[in-house]
C-alpha cells in the first residue's frame, strides 16, 4: 500500500502507523503506566500480570495493583506499578 495513505489512516486512528500494519509497539512511562498499540486481545487478566495477544506472540506485563484504564481495539493503557514488560513470539 501507498505510506501516505497508511500515515494519514494511522493519524485518523490516533494510532502509530506500525500498530496499523500488524505490528504492536509499547510504551512505559515512569514505571507506572503502560501504553499498548496495536494489541489483538487480553489473554490473562490479574491484579499482577495483564497479557495482550500479538499478531507474532503474547505481550505480558508483571507488577502489582494492575488495572486497564483504557481499552479499545488495538489500544490499552495499564496503571500500576510495572516490575517487567515482555515479549513471548510464537
Amino acid at each position: 500500500m501507498n505510506n501516505s495513505f497508511n500515515d494519514s489512516i494511522a493519524q485518523i486512528c490516533g494510532l502509530e502507523l506500525s500498530a496499523l500494519v500488524g505490528s504492536y509497539k509499547y510504551s512505559v512511562f515512569g514505571g507506572t503506566t503502560v501504553v499498548v498499540e496495536g494489541h489483538k486481545g487480553i489473554t490473562n487478566y490479574s491484579d499482577n500480570e495483564i497479557s495482550f495477544r500479538l499478531s507474532d506472540g503474547v505481550l505480558t506485563i508483571a507488577g502489582s495493583d494492575l488495572k486497564i484504564k483504557c481499552l479499545s481495539k488495538n489500544f490499552a493503557v495499564i496503571t500500576g506499578r510495572i516490575n517487567n514488560v515482555g515479549v513471548m513470539s510464537k
